[in-house]
Parts: C-alpha cells; sequence; structure tokens
C-alpha cells in the first residue's frame, strides 16, 4: 500500500539558507567572544570592482576576516546596553518598542543577557519577533 505525502524536496536554495534563529545566535555567539577577546574576528565575504584585461568592471568575491560590529555601548551612568541585531543591519525587538536591554555595570553583565537571550531563541519563546525582524530583512526596510 502506498502512503502518499504533500511534502517536496527543498531546493537547494532553501536547504544552503539559514534559520533565522540560526541568524540571531550566530550574531549572539560572535558578540559574547568579541566580548572575551577584543581581537576576535569572523570570516566574512566582501564584494570588490575588479579591472579586468580589456578594461572591463566585474564583482569579485572576496573571504576577509574582519571585526564583527558591536551591539553592546555604555551610557553617561557608566551602565552597558545592549542592541539585538538580525544580521549585522536590522534590530531585532525583544518587546517592542524597546530596541535595547539594560545590562548593567560590568562586561560580564552584557554576556549574561545574550546567554538569556540566546537560551529564550532556542526554546523558541522569541520566534514570532525573529519571523517578523526576518521579513523586514527580506524586504530591505529598517
Amino acid at each position: 500500500m502506498l502512503k502518499f505525502s504533500d511534502n517536496k524536496r527543498p531546493t537547494v536554495q532553501e536547504s544552503r539558507r539559514k534559520k533565522g534563529s540560526d541568524v540571531v545566535i550566530e550574531g549572539i555567539e560572535n558578540q559574547i567572544a568579541l566580548l572575551q577577546d577584543p581581537s576576535f574576528k569572523v570570516e566574512r565575504y566582501r564584494y570588490t570592482d575588479h579591472r579586468n584585461e580589456d578594461g572591463s568592471v566585474s564583482r569579485k568575491k572576496k573571504l576577509i576576516a574582519a571585526k564583527p560590529r558591536k551591539w553592546y555601548w555604555k551610557n553617561d551612568d557608566d551602565i552597558y546596553f545592549v542592541e539585538l541585531r538580525y544580521g549585522s543591519s536590522y534590530i531585532f525587538e525583544v518587546e517592542a518598542g524597546k530596541p535595547s536591554i539594560e545590562c548593567g555595570p560590568e562586561k560580564q553583565d552584557i554576556v549574561e543577557v545574550l546567554e538569556t537571550v540566546k537560551k529564550m531563541i532556542i526554546e523558541g519563546k522569541l520566534d514570532k519577533q525573529i519571523a517578523d525582524c526576518k521579513d523586514r530583512a527580506r524586504r530591505r526596510v529598517k
């Protein structure tokens, strides 16, 4: 007896694409590594213009090591704040209208906040917010 299904094989593009939660978790892990080692760098691709022998210009993809952009800062009262991001450009709000989280006076406080958010993501508590941010990124709206 045959058991039919409506499942389709994922395309190559779909199977390569990261889940939204993986994008945010990767960013959190990069920030924690940057806090623990200020010389931490991530590998990423940059596109540069390359002049060909015939004089035409083409875009070339080049792998570089670069420091991740900091998500955290200190205010005038010496309290650290962190602004979560989806990728590097899109602000990820855990609570609507509140783009940052107050951490405390020490860098270790930032790590604790990031670990807490990471745990919330793994438990699926922020799936709606991640989906909204992913949709904004797809439409290129900041």
